[in-house]
Order: C-alpha cells, then structure tokens, then sequence
C-alpha cells in the first residue's frame, strides 16, 4: 500500500521579509510506514558521532527504514529516490557505515553502472574512517591506510572479518557473492541482467537488506520502472519506498513542486542553485534530475491524435471474414493481451483487443494458451502472431493444437512497429476507441536503432502488449499475398 503524503506541502511563511523555502521532510510517495522498534535512533547517533548529522529527511527515512520484528529487518529492500545533489549518497555511505560498524553485518556489496559513482561512495566511507579514530582502529590497514583500491580490486575489511567490496555492475559481477547489505547506486542505469545476477546475493542472510537509490529514470530504465510499478500495486511490507518528487503535471518553475523533490533545500542546496539548473538545463534534464519526474527519454511514436482520428464506434468484428491474431506478454510477466485484425468492406483493416490477462506475480501461460485456442476455434484465424523470445511456451502450445503460428521478432519487428505507424498515419486502420487499447497506445514510446525503430513501453508507464500484437497483425495484414496462376504450354 502506498501513502501519498499531501499535507506537508511547503509554505512560505508570511511576512514583511521573504523566508527561504526548506525542503520536504516527508516523502511525496511513499510505502505506507512501519510501526516497531528502529534502530533509527542508533543510525543517526552513529552519524553524527562520526561528523555527519542526518538531514530531517535523512533521519524520517531511516527511522522508517530501519525498523525491525524480532531483531530482522522488515524492509528487505528500501529505495530511495530523490533528485540529484540531495545527500542520497552520502546516506547510503553511513548506511554501510553503519552495517560495518554497529549492525553486525559481514558483508557489504556495491554495485553501479558507472564506475565512477561507485568509486565515489568507497572513497567517502574511506575518508569517514580515516577521520574517526575509533573507526579505523577497527580496519585492517593496507600499506597504512584504509581501502584496497585497483580496478576490480577496491574492498574495505575490518579485523573482526567483515568486508565491502565493489563489483561490476554485469550479469557476472555479483554472481556466487552472499552479502548481508547489497547497496546498488543509479538503479535507473542498472540492466535486467546484472539486477538479476545482484539481487540473490542477500537471500541466504536470514538478515539481509538490499538498498537502492536513484533519481528518476526514463523509458529504457526497466529495472527501476517495474520496481516503482511494484511499490504502487500494493507491495508487501518488505518493499520500503521513498520518493521525493514534483507532481507528474506541476510547472517547472513551481518552487513549492521544487521543495517536494529537494528536501535538502535550505541545508545542502537552494533555490538559487535550482533556479540557475533551471536556466540552463533543458526541461527534460530538469524535470528528471532536478524534480524527479519520470520523462520519457522519447516522445509517443504515434502523432498527436493520429490514434483517434482512426477511431469509429460503430466498428463491428465477428466471425466469418479472414482474421489475423496476435498476442503478447509483458516484460514484467504480470500481464498479456490477444488482438484480431480484419479486412474491413472499404478495405481498411479493422482492429480489436479480444482479450487480456493479468495477474499479480505472473501470468499463466497454460491458462492464456487455452483461451487462445478457444478463440482460435470461433474466429478460425488465418495465422497467430507471436515473439518467440517473450511467448514461445504459449505458441508451443498452441502449435501442438494444429494452429497455424507466425513469428514476428527481431528484425521483423522492428519493421512492424514501422508498418503500424504508417497505417495510422494513413488511416488504413480503424479501430472501436476500446479504452483498454488506448491506455495501452497512450503508454507506448520508440526505441530506435541506427536504422529503425521498435514499439517499447514508457517510462514507468502501463502495458504495451496490446500495441506490440497490433504491429504483428498489421505488420502480416500488409503483405502481399500471391496469387497462383495456371500457365498453359
């Protein structure tokens, strides 16, 4: 469940003298917050112990974050996303301070796409025990100082044992690790492979917490788009998320909308800073590091109301004429949809969601295969679209039940994303205006190549399984077909 927190929204005091804005303590969207003993209290007195008092949201966040049942975590995994120059890094430094020092834990993994970022982190929680005594006195010193650093090689180890480490963020990087913290910086930059070879690395530690941070990604940031899709469709509590961000519609000179994305406003950064990001970034770069507003790194493929103009409510499909079917499962598994297409009367080709699925954690693909074929029984399609990479279980199936499959992938879909637009644009489409398939087409962005493009969901946005089978139909639909002829010698 997800708290949206609306009643901390920042004022300026009123006055003959104008008071700086201050940031938000309180995360905009945020999972709905534990109650329980915290080992908060503990976290910000070792920071501030070792120079480094937590911020108001630093402190509302870990109080939340570290709260425990029964001595164990109950957030499994925290992530905190908020605009760029906030102290994010720096908490995610104290938190592995803290997992070193006072929290018991063994090992400590971290991982980011940039090298560099990685190096950041390491290279303050170095300086943080070079300067407290009773911190270094706890390492295992290296030639005299803190960290092995090398490429590939940078580590901190204490006498007691335990360690942090640095890993690549590839599909390799952390595989056959356990680490009792993983903490993964830019999750917005972070590949499906390497988030699946990272996460079961805390699985085996009966304690274990995986932290995330992270500004606000765009269309091609999956990880952190499914991940933020989970926190809104009523996670468990073990998902902790806390995301200080704009309003998705507030202008971009709202200072209020600032003060929500930036709660070190007045303590790190001010509004003068933001204001002079503001005249020199463009709006996209604004929004997304300044606001933490999810854009789209690409607009709609589709032209401004091209979609509607192709809509007619009074557009009936059944039975009888020659019918094309293509289905399509999502990336995240939790949903899939099988659409028909027809060759209308005035020859245009008439389109329609036949049929959806979702499900909380995956789809069934035995159940989605049956009702295909049971559809396939009424219509008697011509052929059924498929993506062998996404959906080859469900075409197994029904090529086992003598339909006729066809698969468009790869390069070949690339072209079907193109040969849709083009019949939109030309209005050699018609649709009934089904709302679920307009969701699905509003939620759609382009992802090109040197030479194409391809159909990929939004940033953060819903499904887009309809509108990937419907480039397979029109795609197929477009073809020319041959004719034989009898030639007589």
């Amino acid at each position: 469940i997800v708290e949206l927190v609306t009643d901390n929204v920042p004022k300026r005091k009123t006055g003959t003298k104008k008071k700086a804005l201050v940031g938000d303590v309180k995360p905009r969207i945020m999972s709905l917050k534990l109650k329980g003993p915290s080992r908060g209290a503990e976290f910000a007195e070792f920071a501030e112990k070792v120079g480094y008092p937590l911020l108001p949201w630093q402190k509302y966040a870990a109080d939340d974050f570290l709260t425990t049942k029964d001595g164990k975590w109950v957030r499994k995994t925290v992530m905190i996303c908020v605009s760029r120059q906030n102290g994010k890094t720096l908490l995610a430094a104290l938190r592995i301070l803290a997992g070193l020092f006072i929290f018991g834990e063994r090992s400590i993994i971290a991982m980011s796409s940039n090298r560099g970022m990685a190096l950041t982190t390491f290279r303050q929680v170095v300086q943080i025990i070079e300067a407290n005594d009773f911190l270094r006195d706890q390492v295992k010193l290296n030639i005299g100082k803190v960290g092995r650093f090398g490429s590939g090689t940078e580590c901190i180890e204490l006498k007691n044992g335990a360690r942090y480490e640095i890993v690549a963020a590839t599909s390799d990087g952390a595989r056959g690790k356990s680490a009792d913290m993983l903490f993964i910086d830019e999750l917005r930059e972070i590949g499906e492979e390497a988030w699946r070879a990272a996460k079961p690395t805390t699985r085996a530690k009966p304690n274990s917490q995986t932290f995330l941070c992270s500004n606000a990604g765009d269309a091609f940031s999956t990880v952190l788009n499914d991940l933020r899709d989970r926190a809104m469709s009523y996670p468990a509590q073990t998902l902790g998320w806390y995301e200080w961000s704009a309003p998705q519609h507030s202008k971009i000179d709202d200072r209020n909308a600032w003060a929500m994305a930036n709660p070190s406003m007045g303590h790190l950064i001010s509004e003068e800073t933001l204001a002079e990001a503001l005249s020199t970034d463009t709006p996209e770069t604004f929004r997304t590091e300044s606001l933490t507003q999810w854009i789209s790194s690409l607009n709609s493929p589709w032209p401004l109301g091209s979609w509607e103009a192709c809509s007619d409510a009074t557009l009936t499909m059944g039975p009888g004429p020659t019918t094309y079917f293509a289905f399509d499962v999502a990336q995240s598994r939790r949903t899939a949809s099988l659409v028909a297409g027809q060759i209308m009367p005035d020859g245009r080709i008439g389109v329609g969601m036949l049929d959806s699925w979702r499900a909380d954690n995956a789809v069934d693909d035995v159940a989605i295969a049956a009702k295909i074929k049971e559809w396939a029984d009424k219509y008697r399609p011509t052929m059924i679209c498929f993506d062998h990479f996404a959906t080859a279980s469900i075409a197994a199936r029904l090529t086992a039940s003598a339909q006729r499959m066809v698969d468009v992938s790869g390069t070949a879909f690339y072209q079907a994303s193109g040969d849709l637009l083009d019949a939109i644009v030309a209005k050699r489409l018609v649709h009934s205006g089904q709302l679920p398939l307009t969701e699905q087409m509003n939620a759609c962005a382009a992802k090109t190549n040197d030479a194409s493009w391809r159909i990929i969901r939004r940033a953060s946005a819903g499904d887009v399984s309809g509108p990937i089978a419907l480039a397979m139909i029109v795609h197929k639909m477009q073809e020319p077909v041959s004719t034989p002829m009898v030639i007589a010698g």
